[in-house]
């Protein structure tokens, strides 16, 4: 796969913008010549030391992503531009058949692939041609062989683990990128904001995989032992909603087991969900209220009804 990595290329046009020198910048975060390789695009940096180089320039991750995308999606927002009125005039079809063409081409790069897993995963289709299969192991295979994940790797894996079963992976992967997670969710430097965001929804996906999949005692620890992170950083970026995203998952692991306790995290998950639609009057919010509850329903065999 002919994967392109332009992140150097657009932070040397941003620092050149802005005035500062290459070894200004570089300070003693990293060599000069480890930046200039950087901005060639013949190597990667870790995030942490990006946000460094970043702060150099003072310059905000979120404003360098926006920059990013500014400068990148010219081509790529027509693409999927054309796919939004696709879908918006009810034309399925037409949006796999372009997703079909995109996946023959050799120069496809990887945000892209990700994009059109996400977008079929959104409208429900399961599509299981061999360029679809083949898209999600190309996919799978990029984010098994870098040692730390991207924001396109963490995204394309969350995705992967919400559709995957008790096969696809150990236990033990699961556990061991929780463990990653929990070190990537900052909880002082806000300019990680965005990707503590990203961390969190993967982690909860990797938590979900732990509940369905009947690993109730580790899932049940690895929650227990996240709520516990949470509490003790009350500051963390959307707190309120990453909380209870973790006591739904535990209401799925008690309701799962036929376990009363599960009704009360039920009850208590339900009942924020129901605040956040009468404060916001937000139709995603109903409807993920409402799936909410019909996934609770589902698993509830315990006999006890619903109070919310």
């Amino acid at each position: 796969m002919n994967e392109k990595n332009i992140h150097g290329r657009v932070f040397k046009k941003l620092r050149e913008e802005r005035g500062y020198k290459s070894k200004d910048v570089a300070g003693d975060i990293i060599s000069t010549r480890t930046l200039t390789r950087f901005e060639a695009d013949e190597t990667s940096l870790p995030i942490a030391t990006f946000e460094k180089l970043l702060e150099n320039c003072g310059v905000l991750l979120l404003d360098y992503l926006t920059y990013y995308y500014d400068i990148t999606e010219i081509e790529y927002t027509e693409f999927l531009r054309k796919m939004q009125k696709h879908l918006q005039s009810g034309f399925v079809t037409k949006v796999i058949n372009e997703f079909k063409k995109e996946l023959k081409k050799k120069d496809i790069d990887f945000e892209k692939r990700v994009n059109i897993l996400f977008v079929m995963i959104s409208i429900g289709v399961d599509e299981n041609s061999e360029l679809f299969i083949e898209n999600k192991r190309i996919i799978m295979e990029k984010i098994q062989k870098v040692n730390r994940l991207g924001l396109n790797e963490v995204v394309a894996f969350r995705i992967l683990i919400n559709l995957a079963s008790r096969e696809d992976f150990t236990v033990e992967y699961i556990d061991r990128n929780i463990e990653v997670c929990l070190r990537n969710i900052s909880t002082k430097n806000y300019l990680s904001n965005y990707i503590s965001a990203i961390y969190c929804e993967l982690l909860f996906a990797l938590l979900g995989f732990l509940s369905r999949n009947g690993y109730y005692s580790l899932a049940e620890e690895r929650c227990k032992e996240v709520l516990s992170f949470f509490e003790k950083h009350p500051l963390l970026f959307s707190i309120d909603k990453y909380y209870f995203s973790v006591i739904g998952i535990l209401a799925m692991i008690y309701l799962r087991q036929n376990k009363k306790e599960g009704v009360e995290f039920a009850n208590k998950v339900l009942k924020y969900n129901n605040m956040v639609v009468e404060i916001t009057d937000d139709p995603y919010a109903k409807m993920r209220a409402d799936s909410y509850y019909e996934d609770l329903y589902k698993v509830n065999k315990t006999g006890i009804d619903f109070e919310f």
